[in-house]
């Protein structure tokens, strides 16, 4: 049990979806084997994701004591070293299989692994250099590059583009939404985030902002379905600080993981009507 909380299942939903409707959005005629292939990718970013998540906890150990006590390291439940190594069997395993699927893909996960470790640890963590910084780097490697990873199997990098842009500014907007209730916490050991920066204010301006890009540009490409995930975009801005109750963040975070999982579900389905 430990373990599995140790990954946050919850947040592997978005890579999940993201490998199996993202590689099968190009495909004209899917096919048994599509979605096989469709199913090991989102299994591989998953793996690669659940290897960040732990490897994150690792190395905030003595921030989770005091901001979230409850996860397995902080509680007792697994040590740091049994963290460490999930973290390095769900990396590898992550790679490996990535490999088999294509050499282009195989770079893809080890550069999404790269971001997800080096937010975390030194020399490379941008956490405490500046809010932007901190989640300017989580935009490219959870919006950006799953994209073109995922249109690179079957698909056109050159048709990828626009949507790894509307995901980058998905991302952008709201993945500081999960700082909201580590404010204090974070301020503390010198990792600066948006809420701790510019407070509440400047969080709801940033995705305010980011909503305004993001439906821009899917009425600049064309993509007007994309728009149907912008709901999600209100209710997190209007739940930026209330508590969810299944989750261990707010409801605002649990929005932006759904609407994240939800532009790979679109992306399928305008496909799939421009066909």
């Amino acid at each position: 049990m430990g373990y599995i909380q140790l990954v946050r299942p919850f947040t592997l939903l978005a890579p999940l979806l993201a490998g199996i409707f993202g590689v099968l959005s190009p495909v004209t005629e899917i096919t048994f084997h599509h979605v096989v292939t469709a199913i090991y990718v989102g299994v591989t970013l998953a793996l690669a994701q659940g290897a960040g998540q732990c490897i994150n906890q690792f190395a905030d150990v003595e921030l989770d004591k005091m901001v979230k006590p409850h996860r397995p390291v902080p509680s007792g439940l697994v040590s740091r070293e049994e963290a460490l190594g999930l973290s390095w069997l769900l990396a590898m395993f992550a790679v490996g299989r990535a490999f088999t699927i294509s050499t282009f893909f195989g770079l893809t996960v080890l550069v999404l692994l790269f971001f997800a470790v080096f937010y975390s640890l030194a020399p490379f963590s941008p956490r405490r250099v500046h809010p932007v910084l901190n989640t300017g780097w989580m935009a490219f490697s959870r919006g950006f590059m799953p994209m073109l990873a995922v249109w690179s199997v079957y698909g056109s990098l050159d048709t990828a583009w626009r949507y790894s842009i509307l995901a980058f500014f998905w991302v952008m907007g709201f993945q500081a939404t999960k700082d909201v209730p580590d404010v204090e916490g974070d301020r503390k050991f010198g990792i600066k985030t948006i809420p701790n920066t510019h407070g509440m204010k400047g969080q709801v301006c940033v995705m305010a902002i980011c909503t305004l890009l993001y439906a821009f540009l899917t009425v600049w490409v064309g993509a007007f379905f994309m728009l149907t995930v912008v709901p999600l975009s209100i209710l997190a801005t209007l739940t930026v600080k209330k508590q969810a109750k299944l989750i261990e963040n707010t409801v605002a975070w649990g929005s932006f993981y759904s609407g994240l999982a939800l532009i790979y579900v679109l992306m399928f389905v305008g496909e799939r009507l421009a066909l």
